[in-house]
């Protein structure tokens, strides 16, 4: 009984304490994750598949200035491109390019990484439960975003537009925070990635 009582206390007091708004998360300047993402197309069919994501917020870059480079590794599903290629590789660094084995090009122009404060100014909707962990429910401009309550940097998962589909959902396994190699993010050698995609 006092096992019960205790624990509806110390319930009360997190959904009490928890009344207002927290800080918004902050990415951490670098990281590793893997993915399990539904990208939906324009026909509204879903593509489930798994990905890798890079996160680096660095100055070492082409512009010389502070922003983030994103990496995704995707396998089995490439958003209408790399087309009957089991994976392909998508690089935000000062534009977004779709890499994979015979394809190298310019998706989207003067695209960066996303900032690690992205979600500044994003409104705070409640806690939630996914997957079993307690999470703080973000949403900012048709993006929403799930964050771990107890450890702020780890995202759990992200909905909204991404390149070619009006919405996927991405649920992320455990992030490993550090620093990544800076060549991940280089465009392959010897190759033209500079024309448009088809």
């Amino acid at each position: 009984m006092l096992i019960i009582i205790s624990l509806f206390i110390l319930t009360a007091s997190i959904a009490c304490e928890r009344a207002t708004p927290p800080p918004y998360p902050i990415w951490p300047t670098g990281f590793k994750t893997e993915a399990t993402i539904v990208a939906f197309d324009e026909d509204n069919q879903p593509h489930s598949h798994r990905s890798v994501f890079y996160y680096s917020y660095t100055n070492q870059t082409s512009s010389g200035r502070l922003h983030g480079q994103e990496r995704h590794d995707h396998f089995g599903y490439c958003y209408g491109w790399a087309l009957n290629q089991p994976s392909c590789t998508i690089l935000i660094t000062d534009n977004v390019y779709v890499v994979a084995r015979n394809l190298c090009c310019l998706a989207m122009p003067g695209n960066f990484g996303v900032p690690i404060n992205w979600l500044k100014g994003a409104t705070w909707l409640g806690i939630e439960q996914i997957h079993g962990r307690t999470v703080d429910h973000w949403y900012s401009y048709e993006h929403e975003y799930w964050s771990e309550v107890d450890e702020r940097n780890d995202g759990v998962r992200y909905s909204g537009p991404n390149f070619k589909t009006p919405r996927q959902f991405t649920d992320y396994d455990v992030w490993q925070l550090g620093p990544q190699d800076p060549r991940l993010f280089d465009l392959p050698k010897n190759v033209d990635c500079s024309q448009p995609c088809p």
